[in-house]
């Protein structure tokens, strides 16, 4: 293409009327050899894009910049109402390097290491002011050398996606609202795993491509919800290496300048995951006398998707409490307005001695909290609001909680939360599909967690071993939390109990294992007993409480060892409950069971001797609850029943230990006898809070 208006040849006419008559595609028009095997199977059917003219922007060697208009970035024909329109004379050159934004914005790295950005309006032929913001510093590195000038894009909402030479991903943003300068770290969205990569654009809302050698390789991350959908899938090989630049208008489009000076045009349709066109078109040429070209980025937009209802909350919503390393008690739960209350024990048997306080901000929760400590003995607490996403705080010194932290998410249901011995922390949840999602924490004690990836995306087993897909409003559990290999569980689609286990770098998980009972809901919980194995809990169909102890057998088609609850398992009978159970770990590591019944009272069940069967349930304490219990862990192997009455009444109760037991419990297939026996707990009201203020006491 001319880059201005000299009265051309014959057979520059000629070809200049082919290209926009027949937009043929690029084996019919000049194709690069190396191009040639490039092609994928085949195209995607025709798919909704609606494209406005595309700003193209040609920074010449001497420092000037021409404009360019590109009317048909939907179909990459010959169509270009402005061609090289000159609107600077000077600055544009070596060794800078320009790229495109959404809303008129240009930006630019200038030799001194800044970040800057401008903005023209074709319409008017004017510049914004002030002309050549300054936004951020510490750039300079990615002028040095041609490998590093392509590792700077920017998508379709001004999102700034850079490689560093430490192989790390990483994404800036800038504040419209408040003017404020941009970090100039960045946040890390993936580590040490996009060195590899000499050219990397955005070619829509979270679409990436990234260039390995002559090879296309297609990411897809999900900035609002913080979620890799799809990672180095290939998405097209060889002859990629012949591309000095790639630039794209959003809606998957990608311009591609070829060494020779000629523009292809591609497009990639994300919903049909293919590409549009396969022959592949040639838009223009003779770019190949400009530094570098930019683009629009948001000139192209896709049909948005609809927007999620937001999460309903979870009723009869247990607290999450837990002693710290401190030896003080945090409680966490989410009160009726949606609201996270923080309240610290200092005293474990004295139940006068709570503090509380709210998290600020904290609102909109929808269901139960958990609480763990980073490496440093920070406790930290994850909680799920409505709009599907996980929340984090901190405790910070003075006793105040940090300003809420989103993580990110698609979910339903509450996450689970582990740390390993290296110290980093990790989160699990289930999404709306039953996939199971997890991030980590960068590293120990760091603020920042790269984000979700599924169970396959970290994975180097191949896709499909899976044997059960979960239900999305399941909540997920993990045994283990402070393990190198924890085991996360959770209730599939069909009612069954799923378990799983990382393997040994948590680089990956090992198949699931399906209970062989099904019709199995709420969430479950599960934790080890005297032998060492693990023994799961969890709500029937007809609403008593199914047990069963880990066991494993060689998966039919992998022929892998699976872990999991197989066998019919044993039910507790005698109270029914629409909740969730809770399990705790006695002195002498025999297992108990709390749960709230069908009518608000609290029960337990332990085992009569470790690995024994269960007795029958006693009754914890006289006072209806509003939510599901949850149980209290200390170090010295007591342990409380928590939870929340029918008055709003916080009560905690400990059990002091008897000889115990009373109806052995009955297999799915047949009853057994009965054994009398019968545990204490004493205890009694904590505290009413009240807009974060205990207002009643009660002795025990």
């Amino acid at each position: 293409m001319p880059l201005r208006r000299p009265r051309p040849s014959a057979a520059r006419v000629a070809a200049l009327t082919l290209a926009v008559v027949t937009a043929l595609p690029l084996g019919l028009v000049c194709a690069p050899t190396a191009m040639a095997d490039a092609v994928p199977s085949a195209p995607a059917p025709s798919a909704q894009v609606s494209c406005r003219p595309v700003q193209l922007y040609g920074a010449a060697p001497d420092g000037k910049l021409d404009f360019f208009s590109h009317a048909d970035a939907a179909q990459g024909s010959f169509n270009w109402p402005v061609i090289g329109k000159r609107i600077d004379g000077s600055g544009w050159g070596a060794p800078r390097i320009t790229l495109g934004g959404p809303g008129n914005w240009i930006y630019s790295i200038n030799a001194d290491g800044g970040l800057y950005r401008h903005r023209y309006d074709p319409v008017t032929n004017s510049w914004g002011t002030p002309p050549g913001e300054k936004i951020d510093s510490g750039w300079g590195n990615f002028l040095n050398g041609a490998s590093r000038r392509n590792r700077v894009t920017i998508d379709e909402r001004g999102n700034i996606f850079a490689v560093h030479d430490d192989g790390t991903l990483r994404l800036y943003r800038y504040d419209e609202k408040t003017g404020a300068p941009m970090p100039g770290n960045g946040r890390v969205i993936d580590t040490g795993t996009w060195g590899g990569y000499n050219l990397v654009v955005a070619a829509g809302d979270g679409l990436l491509f990234a260039r390995q050698g002559g090879d296309l390789y297609r990411y897809r991350y999900d900035v609002d919800t913080q979620q890799w959908l799809e990672i180095k899938s290939p998405a097209w090989t060889a002859g990629w290496d012949k591309i000095r630049e790639i630039r794209s208008a959003g809606g998957g489009t990608l311009y591609a300048l070829h060494t020779d000076g000629s523009l292809f045009w591609y497009r990639y349709d994300v919903n049909a995951a293919a590409w549009v066109d396969t022959g592949r078109r040639k838009a223009g040429w003779n770019f190949e006398t400009y530094y570098g070209i930019s683009v629009s980025t948001d000139a192209c937009k896709v049909p948005a998707q609809p927007v999620k209802p937001p999460v309903a909350p979870r009723p009869n919503m247990p607290a999450a409490i837990r002693q710290g390393s401190d030896k003080l008690i945090q409680q966490f739960y989410v009160d009726e307005r949606g609201w996270l209350i923080n309240g610290v024990q200092r005293d474990p048997k004295d139940l006068g001695t709570v503090a509380y306080s709210t998290v600020a901000g904290a609102r909109d929760f929808v269901d139960q909290p958990v609480v763990m400590e980073q490496a440093d003995g920070t406790p930290m607490a994850f909680a799920l609001g409505k709009d599907g996403h996980v929340w984090m705080t901190k405790r910070q010194a003075g006793g105040t909680w940090s300003a809420l932290k989103d993580l990110g998410g698609d979910f339903t249901a509450a996450p689970t939360v582990t740390r390993n011995p290296q110290g980093i922390v990790a989160v699990h949840a289930f999404d709306r599909d039953g996939r199971m999602w997890y991030l980590n924490q960068q590293s120990s004690n760091s603020d920042n967690f790269i984000p979700w990836r599924t169970r396959d995306a970290y994975s180097s087993m191949p896709a499909g071993y899976e044997k059960s897909s979960f239900a999305g409003a399941g909540q997920a559990v993990s045994v283990d939390v402070t393990a190198d290999r924890p085991f996360i569980l959770g209730i599939d689609k069909q009612g069954r109990l799923g378990m799983n286990r990382a393997d040994a770098k948590r680089e990956g998980w090992w198949v699931w294992g399906a209970s062989d009972v099904s019709g199995l809901g709420g969430t479950p919980a599960a934790a080890r007993g005297a032998d060492g194995k693990v023994t799961a809990f969890a709500r029937t169909k007809d609403g008593e409480i199914w047990t069963a102890k880990e066991s494993t057998k060689a998966d039919a088609d992998t022929k892998l060892p699976l872990n999991g609850f197989f066998g019919q398992g044993t039910v507790l009978p005698g109270v029914k409950t629409t909740g969730s159970p809770a399990v705790a770990v006695n002195q002498d590591k025999s297992l108990g069971v709390v749960v709230r019944d069908d009518k608000g009272y609290v029960y337990y069940a332990r085992q009569l001797t470790p690995d024994g069967e269960f007795g029958r349930w006693s009754l914890v304490a006289p006072k209806q609850a509003a939510t599901d219990p949850a149980v209290v862990q200390l170090d010295n192997g007591e342990w409380a029943v928590f939870y929340i009455d029918t008055q709003g009444l916080e009560r905690m109760y400990w059990l002091s230990e008897a000889d115990g037991g009373s109806a052995q419990p009955r297999s799915l297939v047949r009853p057994k006898r009965s054994v009398p026996a019968g545990p204490v707990f004493t205890g009694g009201v904590v505290a009413k809070s009240r807009d974060g203020k205990p207002v009643v006491k009660e002795g025990r």
